[in-house]
Parts: structure tokens; sequence; C-alpha cells
């Protein structure tokens, strides 16, 4: 079990959304016990793509599901407590990270009921690139839901270290793990 007093921890987009599925009482009691001490930590990408996400929902929902989604949304902006955001740090990492690695690990995944392109598989490899450099600058571990995607990036910095001088480790925690 991961303690949520060991926190505070950078949340990724699929980590969050699998904390607010879950109806397991032992991730509940997890995530109330991590925000009596710490606030929700996001990356600016993370908010990026959950308001995607929303919005995408929203567009393809029956109109009398459209206000319960645009109700959750404002439920997840409201809740958010520190966005990372994007500076000149972050972009210099992801830069690097971007370049050394040019393909996605993982094969494309079903998205709000579409497959996902190539070129949206891209996209999502270089915005869970720019999570991770938004944890290694923050100094904040990583929570996640995608370890194939995260490993790879944590493999690479342990394995450069002379193109990443001064950071690292990536320090991952694997969602399902919080609470086994």
């Amino acid at each position: 079990m991961v303690e949520p007093a060991f926190g505070p921890y950078l949340f990724d987009t699929s980590a969050q959304s699998w904390l607010e599925r879950s109806a397991d009482p032992l991730v509940k009691q997890w995530v109330a016990n991590y925000l009596l001490r710490y606030p929700i930590h996001a990356s600016a990408v993370t908010v990026m793509e959950r308001v995607r996400g929303y919005a995408l929902l929203e567009a393809q929902a029956a109109p009398e599901r459209r206000e319960f989604i645009a109700t959750t949304r404002r439920l997840y902006l409201d809740a958010i407590g520190v966005v990372h955001a994007v500076d000149g740090a972050v972009a210099l990492l992801a830069g690097e990270l971007s370049a050394l690695l040019r393909q996605p690990p993982s094969p494309p995944k079903q998205a709000h009921h579409l497959a996902e392109s190539r070129q949206d598989r891209l996209v999502r490899w270089r915005s869970d690139i720019l999570i991770a450099a938004t944890a290694l600058v923050a100094n904040l571990p990583l929570v996640h839901h995608n370890p194939l995607d995260f490993e790879t990036i944590r493999l690479v910095i342990e394995t450069t270290p002379g193109r990443f001088p001064g950071l690292g480790p990536l320090n991952l925690v694997n969602v399902l793990r919080l609470t086994s």
C-alpha cells in the first residue's frame, strides 16, 4: 500500500479517471485520506486532456445526459488543487525526452468509442512525456495507470543520465498499487 502521507503526488490523466470511477471502498478511503493532507496536483496537460474528454463525451451524449456531463466537468475543475504549468524547464526536458523516445511504446487505444489514429496516439504520447517532465521538474512522484508508457520514460532517464543531469529518478506509482 502507498501511504497518502508520503505525498503529495502528481496525478496523471488516466489515474485521475480511474480513481473517480472506482467503487472500491479502500480506494475511496485512500483518496479521502490523501485529500485530508494534500490538494490534488496535476499537470496543465492533464487538465487539458480531461477537459477534452468531457467535451468529447458531451458532444456524443444524448441530450438528457449533457447536463450531467457538464456538472461532472465543473466538479472536476473545482476539485483540482494545484495545476503545474508547462514552463521552460518542463518544455526543455520534454523536448529531450521526445528526441529520445520518438515512437509510443504502447498500441493505440479505444477512447470515447473512437478508434485512436496514429496521429492521436503520437499526441497522447507527447502528452505523457510532458506529464512525466512535469513530475520530474516538480520533484513529485507520478501516480499513473499506463505503466508501459511511463516505465519507458523512466528507463530512458535512468539509462542516459548524462542527458538529464541532476534529474530523476522518475518516481512512478501505479494507481492499482495505492491500496494493495
